[in-house]
C-alpha cells in the first residue's frame, strides 16, 4: 500500500517475520516521525542505508489501521497537492508522481 499524506509518503507491507506487524517505509527523513507525532505514537524509526526506502518502522496492524482511518477523517483540504506544497524535495516528488500518473491515466 502506498500512502501519500500531509505527513509524508509511505509504503506499507506486511512485516516479513511477523504477520501481526505492518512494516512502513519512507524515502524521506522525518516523514515517519511526523506521522507518529500526529497520531500520538512514539516513533521507533530505524534506517537501512542504501535501500529503496531507508526509513522504516513497524506498527501493530490495529494501530496502523487506526492511523489510516484518522488520516482519512482528518482531511481538511480540497486539493491534496496544494496542501503539501512546501518547496521541499518531497513536494517536487509528489508533483512529478502526479504528472506521471496523469500521463498514463486511461
Amino acid at each position: 500500500m502506498w500512502l501519500f499524506s500531509q505527513h509524508g509518503f509511505f509504503s506499507a507491507v506486511q512485516n516479513y517475520n511477523n504477520p501481526h506487524l505492518i512494516h512502513v517505509r519512507s524515502n524521506f527523513r522525518g516523514d515517519l516521525e511526523r506521522l507518529c507525532f500526529a497520531h500520538g505514537i512514539k516513533p521507533q524509526v530505524f534506517v537501512i542505508k542504501g535501500s529503496e526506502y531507508p526509513f522504516r518502522m513497524d506498527f501493530p496492524r490495529d494501530i496502523w489501521g487506526e492511523v489510516i482511518k484518522r488520516e482519512g477523517v482528518q482531511i481538511n483540504y480540497s486539493k491534496f497537492q496544494a496542501s503539501v506544497q512546501d518547496g521541499t524535495k518531497r513536494d517536487k516528488a509528489y508533483s512529478e508522481i502526479a504528472s506521471v500518473l496523469h500521463k498514463y491515466q486511461d
